[in-house]
């Protein structure tokens, strides 16, 4: 089959990262290995350069670009948490009398400060706008759970933000210059993200380097993402340098932690609020996040970068090793029994991500199991066994049945696993992700049960409309979606499936996975033509591709064929092989 450009889609690679060394000096990362859904804008102040900051206009004008809104919260003088930056008046209300310019949102009642008008100071257009309360930020949220926020705290009591934002912690970060705070938050509200900021365009790479070292010595706690300001020096050079940006992305990634970075205006780089070119020169530098009082330009710039992704991609200038995501298929192929919590271990032990392939028992628990009844497991079994499937038995029926015995004695005892032990596991290693094959299961019920680590969760299927679904409930997780070419379908049927979604733009996909034959290198079905120029659109538009060995998993060449022609990810049944054969193949460059 030869796919045309027009019908081929549009994904990036997908970077799991792990806290083990990284070829960093080799391969240079940057977004082409996340896909673009991951990318983060944050809207300073609320796009605060688009409409009046800290209102509830420019919040609104943020979600509806996609960006997520930072606002400024600080609480009355009888208590009320409301969004404001500045300390005093006089900015926001020119026109008032300097008694009240010089008073700030603590002298004044909730109702004496709702009164104020904060939105004419930017134009008759914005006039009447009001100062908004936590209560209805948090309202606004809950219209619409893909809705963010990430909350600068100024002056505010931070039990009581956590217990106003419960609801909707899941969709709020709260950001500060002090990691102590975010320590502090994050032991009062474990499941609401937080943000260390730093460097107002002041800061050199030494001043840089001490608070790291002291940062490193609290194990980065409670910081989930870092945001650093960059500008330039009049020579036209990066304050931080670019050296610095580099090394210490790649450190806080390896960690973990998203690497945000923002253009900050200064007398020697008053512009970088719209310096396109800046934009993409930190993306270059390995930036997984924007902060931006023009969102609208870093989205320009965003663009731009993807646009230009290079059609030769060689994968080890962009991916670091162990950076390149390996699938075991149903676990860990045939390399261990399938889909039990001991091979899951194993799995992330070795840098592999496992697949878990969900069902549902009689009584509504959901297992990793892939077959619909027990015959391949259990050879053994009566067949009044060996017919049955998890949705005719008990989960207390199910939960003791050895599924591993059948692949040697070695393996002998393991279970089936649940779908509350698989959480409990990713929740010991944040770093952990699973593949989730959707074969029998409740998405809402899915969803409610997995809440804590959506991060860590890709469900996976044929079915498109599923996964669309799926991303409403859980946005903060990512989709896969896999097409057969050469079982239960055909090159012409691939192509249909392409055309389908690209029909609907390959929305709320994060990926997308082909089947692939590899026979020899001058026979792989689809073409190794096909898969280059797959490959090359994918990064032109920010979604992940991935291929998924259907034969010759265990053979060297099946690899080292597809990462030639740019294939950055794969699924396999022969993992540990795989990783071998994808280290030496990185080592020989």
């Amino acid at each position: 089959m030869q796919l045309s450009l027009k019908c081929l889609t549009s994904f990036a690679i997908l970077a799991l990262t792990s806290v083990a060394t990284a070829f960093a000096a080799d391969a240079q990362w940057t977004m082409y290995s996340k896909p673009r859904a991951t990318f983060t804008m944050i809207a300073h102040r609320g796009a605060g350069d688009l409409a009046p900051e800290n209102c509830m206009s420019s919040l609104e004008l943020s979600w509806n670009m996609g960006a997520t809104p930072e606002v400024d919260v600080r609480q009355t003088k009888d208590g009320h948490i409301v969004m404001f930056h500045d300390g005093n008046f006089s900015r926001i209300l020119p026109d008032a009398s300097d008694e009240m310019k010089k008073k700030g949102i603590a002298d004044l009642t909730y109702e004496e400060v709702r009164a104020l008008d904060i939105g004419s100071f930017r134009g008759e257009q914005f006039k009447g706008e009001k100062v908004v309360s936590i209560e209805e930020i948090v309202d606004a949220l809950k219209k619409d759970n893909r809705r963010h926020v990430v909350i600068d705290v100024k002056q505010v009591d931070l039990k009581e933000l956590a217990k106003a934002v419960y609801d909707v912690r899941f969709q709020v970060t709260l950001t500060t210059d002090r990691e102590d705070m975010l320590a502090e938050w994050s032991e009062i509200c474990p499941n609401a993200d937080g943000t260390l900021w730093m460097g107002l365009g002041q800061m050199n790479d030494e001043q840089l380097e001490a608070r790291f070292k002291t940062l490193r010595e609290k194990n980065f706690k409670g910081i989930n993402r870092f945001h650093l300001h960059v500008t330039r020096e009049a020579d036209g050079t990066l304050k931080p340098t670019p050296e610095f940006i580099r090394s210490h992305g790649d450190e806080l990634r390896k960690r973990q932690i998203e690497f945000q970075a923002m253009p900050w205006p200064t007398k020697t780089c008053p512009d970088a609020k719209t310096d396109n070119a800046l934009f993409k020169q930190l993306l270059q530098l390995g930036a997984m996040g924007f902060g931006a009082d023009r969102p609208d330009v870093a989205y320009e710039a965003l663009d731009e970068f993807y646009a230009e992704a290079p059609e030769e991609f060689d994968p080890r200038d962009h991916v670091p090793y162990d950076e390149m995501v390996v699938m075991g298929h149903r676990g860990m192929g045939n390399e261990a029994p399938e889909g039990t919590l001991e091979t899951f271990k194993l799995a992330w032990a070795a840098g592999v991500c496992p697949e878990a392939d969900v069902r549902t028992t009689k009584d509504g628990v959901i297992v990793s199991l892939h077959d619909d009844n027990f015959a391949r497991l259990m050879p053994g079994a009566p067949d009044e066994i060996k017919n049955k499937g998890v949705k005719d038995m008990n989960y207390d029926e199910v939960k003791d049945i050895d599924v591993g015995v059948y692949k040697g004695e070695q393996f002998k005892g393991q279970r089936i696993v649940s779908l509350a032990e698989i959480v409990e596991a990713l929740k010991e290693d944040r770093s952990r992700i699973v593949f989730c094959d959707l074969k029998n299961i409740n998405l809402e019920q899915f969803a409610r049960e997995t809440q804590d680590v959506h991060p860590q969760i890709c469900l996976t299927g044929p079915d498109y409309k599923a996964l669309k679904e799926w991303k409403k409930l859980a946005p903060r997780s990512k989709t896969l979606i896999w097409m057969p070419t050469t079982w239960s379908g055909t090159a012409e049927d691939l192509e249909e499936r392409f055309n389908v979604l690209r029909d609907v733009d390959f929305e709320d996909l994060d990926f997308v996975q082909v089947h692939v034959t590899v026979e020899n290198a001058d026979d792989v079905k689809p073409t190794l033509d096909v898969l280059k120029r797959c490959a090359y659109e994918t990064r032109k538009r920010g979604v992940v591709f991935e291929t998924y060995l259907l034969k010759n998993g265990d053979k060297a060449v099946s690899y080292e064929s597809l990462m030639n022609v740019g294939v950055p990810s794969f699924a396999t049944d022969f993992p540990s092989f795989g990783k071998k054969t994808i280290k030496e193949w990185y080592d020989a460059k």
